[in-house]
């Protein structure tokens, strides 16, 4: 099947590597506090938010968002202990289905960006199994997020993972496709980027 990957590191012909950006350590503290408990994730989300602050103020921003690898950090210890066979979101590539759907999250994701930036991101065509993707609301993920992040509720943000990795959707569902299996870029297609400005 074909479907849609940008990156800023793929080339025509490269085999996709599930995760290669590995943001587990990031999580993995989150993951552990669970395991725990739910006081210790608390515990964990108010030293993620002083740390925001203190780096916030130290221009160091991008890395401090702690409701990013908190919710990643919940959402894999959901999948882990009651959805073992759903994809990771920590070791998958991400896809989308059509050509208008990768523009709009080419947008979301450098839209703010200046051009020269923009430039390094490629579009590709990758081929990969139909049988390995799974479909996916990143509504939802975004709700769980919210939830952290603006409330610190941890019980919305695991019902929110279980309704993710279930299959549910929001009523506006921003359908995702994950995949660990095999995946070849086969056409660079950035000119549909190019195209849109």
């Amino acid at each position: 099947m074909i479907v849609y990957h940008y990156s800023q590191t793929l080339k025509e012909g490269d085999r996709l590597e599930p995760g290669h950006l590995d943001f587990t350590d990031l999580c993995e503290p989150f993951i552990k506090a669970l395991e725990r408990s739910r006081d210790c994730f608390f515990g964990m989300l108010l030293n993620g938010k002083y740390m925001f602050a203190v780096l916030d103020r130290s221009g160091l921003r991008y890395w401090a968002d702690y409701a990013k690898w908190a919710t990643e950090g919940l959402f894999e210890f959901v999948r882990r202990t009651e959805f073992p066979d759903s994809v990771s979101r920590l070791h998958c590539s991400y896809f989308c289905t059509c050509i208008d759907d990768a523009i709009v999250a080419f947008n979301e994701g450098f839209g703010e960006e200046d051009e020269e930036e923009q430039e390094t991101v490629h579009l590709f065509e990758v081929e990969v199994p139909e049988s390995s993707l799974q479909m996916r609301d990143l509504s939802v993920y975004d709700a769980a997020y919210d939830a952290l992040n603006d409330d610190q509720d941890a019980d919305a943000a695991i019902e929110l993972a279980r309704k993710y990795f279930s299959g549910g959707h929001g009523d506006e569902p921003n359908w995702e496709y994950l995949s660990a299996g095999d995946a070849v870029a086969v056409k660079d297609v950035s000119y549909f980027l190019r195209e849109q400005k």
